[in-house]
């Protein structure tokens, strides 16, 4: 069953007496165990649904679909229970916002939200419901095809039978994207290619591959020892995509596997085109982020004044990984405008740890050290929009407010720098 939150006044639900905290079990005889259910089952019309209340069991009917003025709970996240060697969860440092803690394994906020899960635990009812609900696209977390290797990487006993899984959604029409976190001496190199080759079995109802690198906090005690992904890793990484995207643009008209876009950085390969990307379909993954800031900011650069009309002092905040980009392509343009002084720093990651280069891991505090105080109170300071969550809120609970407060500077969160001159 699950909770009615809150009841429309003067709909439907509320004219046929049902209240705010009662309880709805069923509808159409389905049994409803959360919001999805809920979306679902009230598609049909008419409508009888089962309720619990202070007096007990009643029944409501309703001649339209829809939710008739009905609000339930939200979904309950379900916990991840693997052990995974690389887990970036096991390596948050303390002091954070609370949810940054939270492993979630639920094939319900992956059809929501493109959250990756592993399908370890998932059982052949959800299964079923996945596919009698049609709830497609999900993002599943392969890592490796080799059923030891999985279990290593995972930190499981037993053989989850990923593939048997995968095939049976395939084939019952659901869409899937797939990961592989590449860690050292367990998954790359011939056990990468086996589990991409294995994946375009599945093709095409599973679209596409993502393979990210490692992440490696400072925060890793009594963790299993994993090396990070070196540039020589990166550039055989590369090497290996780049064939199999030539084999399977000729099979299947697509690139089918993606390189995030820390081993083009790492290894000193240029980023590819942007057709490459085929729509950014691995976006969130950080596949193609480099490559569309670079496209977006190119085609803004013909909105950069030749003037401002005082002299600004303009701070650029990022990431290593991203700073030999914004020195490359950011600052040369906003160098030719008068009166502006562009000034890019490389701030450290002292929240995770030097080696977390990814602007968007930055904590407030990292940014706070790594510009200082203002010497202007004109000056403007600029962090990427990826450093907050929808609340506000950077991975140590500071806010823009906090390093206003701290610094003196005027913060601005921007995608593309070139914003800027609408503030100034």
């Amino acid at each position: 069953m699950v909770k009615i939150v809150n009841i429309e006044k003067e709909s439907e639900a509320d004219k046929a007496g049902i209240k705010k905290s009662d309880s709805l079990i069923a509808i159409n005889g389905n049994t409803i165990e959360d919001a999805i259910d809920f979306n679902f089952f009230c598609a049909d019309e008419p409508l009888e649904l089962v309720l619990e209340g202070k007096s007990g069991l009643y029944k409501a009917k309703f001649r339209s679909a829809g939710s008739n003025g009905i609000e339930v709970e939200e979904l309950k996240i379900r916990h991840c229970g693997n052990n995974c060697i690389f887990c970036f969860i096991n390596q948050n440092p303390k002091g954070m916002r609370k949810t940054i803690y939270v492993k979630d394994e639920d094939y319900r906020f992956s059809f929501l939200y493109g959250n990756y899960f592993t399908l370890t635990k998932i059982t052949q009812k959800e299964l079923d419901k996945i596919v009698r609900m049609r709830l497609s696209p999900l993002y599943i977390s392969v890592h490796a095809v080799d059923n030891e290797v999985r279990k290593k990487l995972l930190g499981v006993k037993k053989d989850d039978e990923l593939l048997e899984k995968m095939k049976y959604l395939t084939v019952n029409g659901i869409e899937l994207h797939t990961q592989i976190v590449l860690c050292p001496g367990y998954n790359d190199g011939k056990v990468l290619e086996e589990t991409i080759t294995t994946l375009r079995k599945f093709h095409p109802m599973v679209r596409s591959v993502a393979v990210v690198p490692v992440g490696l906090t400072g925060h890793r005690e009594n963790l299993p020892a994993i090396e990070p992904v070196s540039k020589e890793l990166a550039d055989k990484t590369v090497k290996l995509i780049s064939k199999l995207n030539k084999k399977y643009k000729k099979e299947i008209n697509t690139n089918f596997v993606f390189a995030a876009d820390e081993f083009y950085l790492k290894s000193g390969t240029e980023c590819p085109d942007e057709d490459y990307y085929e729509d950014y379909i691995q976006y969130e993954d950080g596949v193609g982020m480099v490559r569309n800031f670079i496209e977006r900011f190119k085609e803004s650069i013909e909105f950069i004044p030749d003037q401002i009309a005082e002299k600004t002092l303009v701070t650029i905040v990022t990431g290593g990984l991203f700073y030999p980009v914004m020195k490359e392509i950011v600052l040369p343009e906003m160098k030719k405008v008068k009166n502006l002084t562009v000034k890019l720093i490389k701030a450290d990651n002292k929240l995770f740890g030097r080696s977390v280069t990814v602007a968007g891991l930055l904590g407030g505090a990292d940014i706070i050290s790594a510009v200082g105080k203002v010497k202007s109170e004109n000056d403007i300071l600029l962090i990427p929009s990826t450093c907050l969550n929808y609340d506000g809120r950077f991975l140590d609970d500071l806010t823009i407010g906090d390093l206003t407060k701290k610094t003196g500077y005027k913060v601005h969160l921007l995608e593309n720098p070139v914003e800027i001159f609408e503030k100034i």
